[in-house]
């Protein structure tokens, strides 16, 4: 459904302005206490994420519900960036790279990416081009990504029907690098949504 809602609309009216984002800002630094939430994650993609404007103004969106809640003394939200494996939307790079430094010190802004990598244990494959830096290796100076994730504020990325083995190495894997852990894509539940 992020996929589709991301290309229509086109763009989202609250990322067209910083006054759009602080404005939807009020609204979702409420939905911990509304609907009993604890974060949000900004699953906005290709479309309404590669317009130029969309990605300043998530920064602003998340500064604005980080200086809301502080200043309220609420308790801090759980912001989480998904990202394709190797980076194509515009505003998931720019939120990405405003995360963190070159040194993989945390701004604040936001407590993680999620690797939308759900074939098997392919997810394993990116976390490098995320944790390395700037530069990254065989990407060079003209990567996307400029900042270093820290390992652990990665999530894996699973499909709801990954096998046995490939989870098993997705968990292990999980544990001996010290990623933040495993999200997965699409899961049905007895007598919910069926995929």
């Amino acid at each position: 459904y992020c996929y589709s809602y991301s290309l229509s609309p086109n763009p989202w009216h609250w990322l067209t302005s910083k006054a759009a984002a602080e404005e939807m800002a009020v609204e979702v630094a409420a939905w911990p206490e509304k609907y009993g939430c604890d974060g949000i994650d900004l699953d906005l993609e290709e479309g309404a994420g590669a317009k130029s404007e969309a990605g300043p103004n998530m920064i602003h969106f998340i500064k604005k519900i980080r200086e809301i809640r502080k200043a309220a003394g609420l308790p801090r939200m759980i912001i989480s960036q998904p990202c394709y494996g190797y980076p194509q939307v515009q505003a998931e790079s720019d939120v990405i790279n405003a995360g963190w430094n070159k040194e993989g010190e945390s701004t604040g802004l936001i407590d993680s990416i999620g690797l939308m990598v759900y074939n098997g244990a392919d997810s394993l494959n990116y976390v490098v081009k995320y944790n390395d830096g700037p530069g990254l290796g065989e990407w060079g100076g003209w990567f996307p990504i400029k900042s270093k994730t820290p390992k652990n504020a990665i999530l894996l990325g699973a499909q709801g029907n990954t096998g046995a083995g490939a989870f098993s190495k997705l968990a292990s894997q999980t544990v001996s690098q010290d990623l933040l852990g495993i999200m997965v894509w699409y899961s049905s539940v007895k007598n919910g949504f069926q995929y």
